[in-house]
């Protein structure tokens, strides 16, 4: 009984340490083009790689929206060249659910650089009127936390 006590918090503090180098491939998912952006492969921190914990205006927005692409995110030009975060991600007329496909997936910009912008005439035809837009809030940013509480729950019920 010891036994499988020690081994089920072995596997939760393994768990536990590993959720922060796994948290940027999860958040790469949540955000249209997230693994697409040339340049970066996580496109929230200052570093682009994830290699650091210190974030970017993009990042900052991220976690201010509850790590969800949202409405406001989509509309907000973080990095201030004049393009919102959507038409830099592919997502124009902020419309992008996860596990879809942006409007197009390539020549998307940086949403945290403003030397780097996406080409106007990708959405310059597109009418975003009518479109059903994200929701303003989305739990999908508390998947981490929900895993952590299941395992947690297992190591209780072993002790």
């Amino acid at each position: 009984m010891k036994t499988a006590s020690y081994s089920a918090i072995l596997v939760v503090a393994a768990a536990l340490l590993s959720s922060k180098a796994d948290a940027s491939k999860e958040f790469v998912a949540l955000l249209p083009n997230g693994d697409n952006v040339p340049g970066a492969s996580a496109i929230g921190h200052s570093d682009n790689t994830g290699r650091s914990s210190a974030t970017n205006a993009f990042g900052n927005a991220f976690a201010d929206a509850g790590k969800s692409w949202t409405l406001s995110l989509c509309q907000a030009d973080t990095d201030g060249d004049g393009q919102t975060n959507g038409q830099e991600l592919g997502d124009p007329c902020c419309e992008w659910s996860v596990g879809s496909t942006p409007r197009w997936t390539s020549g998307v910009s940086h949403p945290s650089d403003a030397s780097k912008t996406s080409n106007e005439s990708l959405w310059a035809n597109i009418n975003c009127t009518g479109v059903t837009t994200v929701s303003s809030s989305d739990a999908s940013g508390l998947q981490p936390v929900g895993f952590l509480l299941i395992a947690a729950a297992i190591v209780l019920s072993l002790v």
